[in-house]
């Protein structure tokens, strides 16, 4: 392939995954092999294209002596020869891995990065571009393979995570190598490629030739099925994701905990495809911040199957940390004393309403010079009736179980201690406003009629719950947000309206009543 191909071939690839843009700074870690060198390359001529910084950083090992620092000397020259600012380091990795017993690739690959982050701090958008080819993704996918990766580690390295970049995922070794001869750009060669006792030089040198020698373009199609993987699974942790939002809901509806901020309904999650549950629970393990990679399958696999036995148990994970199955839910022990407090109904103090013994009857009983069609104080529990002949009933609930939150259209729930003294039933006026979300925002009731398309001839007939201009429940419609019964409800107020001369609503809203008081 021609070199300027090859160029056109990173720069698409750059574009199609929006890695540079123009007001960026990109730290080039250049090592001077063959792959850094095409980078750096690449992006110097790019850069002149569409204008972003460059800094280069070079990191000597002390691992090869005066090898490396031959290297350090050919960075310094190239980078001179481009008028490109170069920071250099020297770390002594061998002796750094005495200390902290890691292996020279492991210990080598931790320190670079930790200088590139400390590199990127002192610029602004800045990211770290490294110079991963086709082949190292092919090597990459079958390390992992060999580790006993799941379909996570199959997707490889990503063209961009947080901030690094790898703009040369789409060119193999061979496109690379051509690319610098018809440059005429010589680049250095670390002898330490070729030694096989690093696996994945062994892998490099001994199994992907042979995979080669079956198939001729056996490293483009690992990486097909790498891209192929990754976007399964990045599908399966957003259902996963879903799951455990469910889970947590259901979890919340049916149970009362105290010291658990998150808990999870275990039939729920028991209830999933196999496939499905192993993906929840290695993003519960992430949640509960451990890294996947210090979690082996064998984890995984015990926390399905104690999710999915009928019994309680407990899985200890790296970390400290310990997933527990009780009383129908799965949680995250917060601390080794911690003991939970889990119930399904709570039984709090009795709050007491005075009962009404008769409702204002006619319209002689409304507030004086009143603005509305009709207005009832709320005065204690029992029946309104309305002109029309509807009825409107009230009750105080000491005692809930918040799975039992009706969802019928007539009978509403509201946390009693968010409600204001002065509850009224009555028609609307200028003024008047619900909450429309969580985040407290209000919008104007005369608004929210027309975008329900309640007709313009019924809006002064409509019965609603108010507190001065705060609206509680526009009657047959929505409550307001700031209202709604929540974990840390305490007591709620019910009401339901039953409508005059409908047969077929009347029967809803006694199917409702009558749920209610079973349970």
């Amino acid at each position: 392939m021609e070199k300027e191909a090859i160029y056109k071939k990173v720069i698409s690839y750059i574009k199609e995954n929006n890695l540079i843009s123009p007001e960026d700074t990109i730290v080039e870690g250049i090592s001077g092999g063959a792959d850094s060198v095409c980078l750096f390359l690449m992006l110097e001529e790019y850069k002149k294209e569409i204008g972003f910084n460059t800094v280069a950083v070079h990191v000597n090992h002390g691992i090869r002596k005066k090898t490396a620092d031959k290297d350090e000397k050919f960075v310094e020259k190239l980078c001179e020869s481009k008028s490109v600012e170069l920071k250099s380091y020297k770390k002594d990795i061998p002796l750094i891995c005495k200390i902290t017993k890691e292996s020279e690739e492991e210990c080598g690959r931790r320190i670079r990065y930790e200088i590139f982050d400390e590199v990127c701090s002192q610029y602004e958008n800045a990211k770290i571009a490294v110079a991963h080819h086709m082949n190292d993704q092919a090597e990459t996918v079958i390390f992992r393979i060999i580790r006993g990766s799941g379909i996570k580690g199959l997707g490889g390295m990503e063209a961009k995570r947080d901030n690094i970049i790898r703009p040369l995922l789409c060119l193999k070794r061979e496109e690379i190598e051509e690319y610098l001869e018809q440059s005429g750009q010589k680049y250095r060669t670390d002898e330490t490629n070729n030694a096989i006792e690093y696996s994945r030089n062994y892998i490099r040198k001994k199994i992907i030739p042979k995979f080669e020698n079956v198939r001729q373009n056996a490293v483009e199609h690992i990486n097909a099925l790498s891209g192929e993987a990754a976007d399964i699974n990045d599908f399966m942790e957003k259902k996963a994701l879903e799951l455990l939002e469910e889970a947590s809901k259901e979890a919340d509806r049916k149970y009362i905990t105290k010291g658990l901020t998150t808990k999870y309904k275990s039939d729920i999650l028991s209830g999933a495809e196999p496939i499905l549950l192993k993906f929840a629970v290695r993003a519960l393990i992430t949640e509960a911040g451990v890294s996947i990679k210090d979690v082996t399958r064998n984890h995984v696999d015990a926390l399905c199957e104690m999710i999915a036995k009928p019994k309680s148990g407990e899985i200890h994970l790296p970390k400290g940390v310990t997933v527990v199955k009780e009383s129908g839910i799965v949680y995250i022990k917060p601390r080794e004393d911690f003991e939970p407090q889990i119930q399904e109904v709570i039984n709090i103090p009795e709050v007491v309403m005075p009962t009404v013994s008769e409702s204002p009857a006619n319209e002689s009983d409304k507030k004086p010079d009143s603005p509305y069609k009709f207005y009832y104080p709320i005065i204690g529990e029992g029946n309104y009736m309305l002109p029309d002949g509807s009825v409107v009933s009230c009750r105080i609930l000491n005692e809930f179980d918040k799975s039992e939150i009706p969802e019928d259209t007539y009978t509403k729930w509201m946390d009693y201690a968010k409600m204001s003294e002065d509850l009224c039933i009555r028609t609307r006026k200028s003024g008047d406003f619900l909450v429309i979300n969580k985040n407290g925002n209000e919008g104007n009731l005369k608004n929210y009629m027309i975008n329900e398309k309640i007709p313009k001839s019924e809006r002064d007939e409509v019965p609603i719950l108010a507190s001065g201009s705060r609206v509680y429940w526009v009657m047959g419609h929505r409550i307001s947000e700031d209202v709604k019964v929540t974990d840390n409800t305490t007591c709620v107020i019910e009401f339901v309206y039953k409508k005059a001369n409908t047969e077929s609503e009347e029967n809803e809203v006694s199917e409702a009543t009558e749920g209610v008081e079973n349970g």
